[in-house]
């Protein structure tokens, strides 16, 4: 049986849900309608909200259907049955026999009429079930495709407000990964949902059905995450079988203008119009099954991708054959259809695609972040072997795929094509030659890039410019990932200063290379102010997938290594109020649960970190996985779970060809780690020298990192280089850095009370943490008690406690005196010292040492000390 059956499930839509109970329940309300397309979840939202209540109701399941709509009572038949057969005559004492019957059964519960397909009631039926209702015998719960089509009782009672209307909308991506969790039994990759929403249009039953059919193929376990593997795409059978269901029942004539459609994706009306007449056209968009889209010329399209897919995967090649010669004779009208409908559809009827199309789609595939189809379009007819665009298209698409070992295997076989290449597809190969080097760790990546230079003075002089540029921002890109900033601030103002034009794409790459090296330099002020730009620019489209993903990237780390998470995140869409927060692919998810580790949210950070993980081990475009292990590592060590770090320490390890930015961070969050664990001044210290690299290499925000990390863990010999960093470099995480080493400094609790506050409002409980135990050892070694107080009620005031068992959250079940003691003993001061402080007997010590034990869950003064902060020396 279907999951998607059964009850209880949750598919996704809780608030729903909640809604609806609310609805059957609450007094002056007589239930719900549930209005959307089939297949959209509402039976489903219907048996949740009914499994949920069981106990307390007595469900009476109704249906209706086309085949009985002119029948009298037929879907209320099972009911009349127990009735005698005088009683049935007459509306009246249907009725009151129906009332007492169903009161009777209920025994004191509450009736509910659940009722699919409202529609096909005949009247008599909808008729007693609306008495029923108004007669307070029962509450209904209604389900409906076309709500106008349903008897007008039904809308009367909504229209007065006692019905209540819930609209089912497509699921959201956030929708679908809850749906997906629930039926998966676990965490699902992003790469999956994305998948499963575009094959199912966020349709329940197609989504599960797209589930079933990639499940164990495509869509595999790993590690308790579901991961989704390289490979072609299958339209599910449910799929196919709902369009032909839909399909079958129009005239012919309009059911090749739907294959038509289909086919091509979408058709300029006048096309349409010439090739089938406009009374069929009006005829489709009355019945709802296509659209008119509007811009610089009015497009008709099926209005549901989906069935549109199962359309085309039930047609037979002789008919879609037949079907592309009616458009083969306008040459214009061809050329102008989407090239991967285009080309599928040749495949389609078994006939040969030109080259120059299967080049177009391929293009059409990567730039929407679609490799595995791009792949599959330079493969056709193995035109790869033989053209040299097809070839460089396909080495390119491999590499953003993260195939790097497949894509070195391509470009070999590809190298004796660049001789006879013309300049563009020369230069092009050269420059995935390039970048395939550089993520492999090979030497001599200069090479191709110069050799492209002098493929550009022998193409067409409309061509130069563009190539030129694209020379300029694959240096620059190299520089980056090999940690170069100036060299890439170099090359992107040269860029920006060049006579000619540069297009959308080309702007953007430039000027996030060019955000991310002042961030990292120092001018992130003016940084700040070019990501803000870009990350508006972002979300109106008009650029790859691959430069979408690489902005967000670089993006994610110029906002939060220099303190501006907050405002960068909600301009990036990525912010935890935004339900599709994180959804933008692995790399980008990974991005995000680095911020939220840092900032001291582990638990959330794991959430996101270990399905990215899981998905990059498949694939890792980017080579993030160690940062990715790294940062897995320290979010279980925050946790205090040792034992489940350990197995992502091998992972951790950057080889030959991994980015300068993740080597450099995985080796931060390696040595935060160590200073979580035993050795905070081994930690300290190699962050000093961490920091000291930094500043011979002219990364000033990574400098500032280093130093002010290595401050926090207790190494004040790294003060005076924090404090000349700090004054170097703009934005908030140096204003939060500078005042935290002047409180640590001067040993002034106000101070470093303030960083507390800074921090905390920035979102970074991390920092907050370090600043107010930092605070507070500065209070006892003044010896103030009124102040530690102070320190210790301002914390609590502004610090969101950890989850259960962390150390904030432990701290704070000691009472005042045994936090006071237990910060002593923690600072090294032996049991009559304390005892002398505090005036009291050695014995009170002992016995407040006893209790403070027990509620942290420690058994030595060492391990207290792992857990609270060491006055300062």
């Amino acid at each position: 049986m279907s999951r998607l059956a059964e009850a209880p499930f949750f598919v996704g839509r809780a608030d729903v849900v909640d809604a609806v109970e609310e609805a059957l329940l609450s007094t002056g309300s007589v239930g719900a309608v549930l209005v959307g397309d089939a297949g959209v979840g509402k039976t489903a939202v219907m048996q949740q909200a009914l499994a949920s209540r069981a106990a307390e109701l007595l469900v009476v399941r109704i249906r209706g259907s086309k085949g009985s709509y002119h029948q009298a009572f037929r879907p209320v038949n099972f009911l009349l049955s127990e009735l005698d057969t005088d009683v049935i005559d007459h509306p009246v004492t249907v009725l009151r026999a129906v009332s007492e019957l169903l009161n009777f059964q209920a025994r004191g519960r509450r009736v509910v009429l659940a009722v699919d397909n409202i529609e096909y009631l005949d009247p008599s039926s909808a008729s007693l079930i609306t008495q029923l209702v108004l007669n307070g015998t029962a509450s209904v719960l209604l389900t409906s495709q076309d709500f106008t089509a349903a008897d007008s009782m039904f809308a009367s009672l909504w229209r007065e407000g006692s019905l209540k209307r819930f609209d089912l909308s497509p699921f959201t991506v956030a929708e679908t990964r809850a749906f997906l969790e629930a039926e998966l039994e676990g965490p699902v990759s992003v790469e999956c949902v994305h998948l499963l929403l575009r094959m199912s249009g966020g349709n329940a039953r197609f989504l599960q059905a797209s589930t079933r059919a990639l499940r164990g193929r495509r869509i595999i376990e790993q590690d308790g995450t579901w991961v989704l593997l390289p490979g072609g795409t299958p339209v599910p059978t449910e799929v196919t079988e709902a369009a032909g269901t839909v399909l079958e029942g129009l005239p012919a004539a309009q059911r090749d203008v739907a294959h038509l459609l289909a086919l091509a994706g979408g058709l300029p009306i006048p096309a349409v119009h010439r090739l089938a007449g406009s009374a069929d056209v009006d005829a489709l968009q009355s019945a709802g099954l296509v659209v008119v889209r509007h811009g610089k010329q009015e497009y008709v399209e099926l209005a549901d991708p989906v069935l549109a897919a199962g359309a085309v995967e039930s047609l037979a090649a002789p008919h879609a054959q037949d079907l592309y010669d009616r458009l083969a004779d306008d040459a214009a009208l061809t050329d102008a259809l989407d090239p991967e409908r285009h080309a599928r559809w040749l495949l389609r009827c078994h006939r040969p695609v030109p080259e120059a199309l299967a080049l177009a789609a391929a293009r059409s595939a990567s730039n929407d972040g679609r490799y595995c189809d791009a792949i599959e379009f330079t493969e056709i007819q193995d035109a790869h072997r033989t053209s040299a665009g097809l070839a460089a298209e396909r080495v390119r698409a491999l590499i953003d795929a993260g195939r790097f070992e497949d894509a070195a295997n391509a470009l070999s076989l590809a190298a004796p094509l660049v001789g006879q290449a013309s300049p563009v597809d020369a230069v092009r190969m050269l420059l995935a030659d390039a970048a395939l080097r550089n993520f492999l760790g090979l030497g001599g990546v200069e090479d191709p890039l110069t050799d492209a230079d002098g493929s550009v003075e022998a193409a067409d002089p409309e061509d130069r410019d563009a190539l030129r540029a694209e020379i300029l921002l694959a240096r620059a890109e190299i520089a980056s990932l090999t940690g170069d900033y100036a060299r890439s601030r170099e090359l992107m103002q040269s860029l920006q200063a060049a006579p000619y034009p540069l297009g959308p794409e080309h702007r953007i790459r430039s000027e996030v290379l060019l955000c991310e090296a002042w961030a990292m330099m120092e001018s992130q002020l003016e940084a700040l102010q070019l990501a803000d730009d870009l990350a508006d620019r972002l979300q109106h489209g008009g650029v790859s997938h691959r430069t979408r993903e690489i902005a967000y990237l670089r993006l994610v780390a110029v906002y939060s290594a220099s303190g501006s998470w907050g405002s960068g995140a909600r301009r990036l869409g990525l912010d935890v109020e935004n339900g599709e927060a994180a959804h933008r692919g692995s790399s980008v998810q990974l991005a995000l649960g680095l911020v939220l580790g840092r900032y001291g949210q582990p638990e959330d950070a794991l959430g996101l970190l270990k399905p990215a993980f899981d998905q990059l081990r498949i694939a890792d475009p980017h080579r993030l996985l160690p940062i990715a292990a790294a940062s897995i590592a320290y979010c279980h060590t925050m946790n205090r779970n040792i034992q489940d770090a350990i197995p992502f320490l091998s992972h951790a390890e950057p080889s030959a060809g991994v980015p300068w930015m993740v080597r450099r961070l995985t080796s931060q969050l390696q040595l935060s780690s160590l200073g979580l664990r035993e050795a905070k001044s081994e930690a300290a210290q190699q962050l000093q020298v961490l920091g000291q690299r930094d500043r011979e290499r002219g990364a000033s925000l990574f400098e500032l990192s280093a130093f002010t990390s290595s401050v926090r863990l207790g190494n004040t010999g790294a003060l005076g280089e924090l404090s000349d960093v700090a004054a170097r470099v703009q934005g908030p995480f140096a204003r939060l850095s500078e005042m935290f080493a002047k409180g640590v400094g001067h040993r002034d609790a106000e101070v470093l009370l303030q960083a507390m506050e800074l921090a905390a409002a920035a979102g970074d409980q991390n920092f907050g943490r370090d600043a107010a135990r930092s605070a507070l050892s500065a209070a006892q070694a003044l010896g103030n008690k009124s102040t530690v107080r102070e320190v210790q009620q301002r914390a609590r005031q502004v610090l969101v406690n950890e989850t259960s068992g962390g150390p904030i959250s432990q701290l704070e079940s000691l009472t005042p005196r045994e936090s006071e003691i237990a910060q002593l003993a923690a600072g090294g001061y032996a049991n009559r010292e304390i005892a002398d402080i505090m005036c009291v007997s050695v014995r009170t010590i002992e016995g407040h040492l006893y209790q403070i034990y027990s509620k942290l869950h420690v058994s030595s003064r060492l391990q207290l000390a792992e857990l609270l902060p060491t006055p300062l020396q």
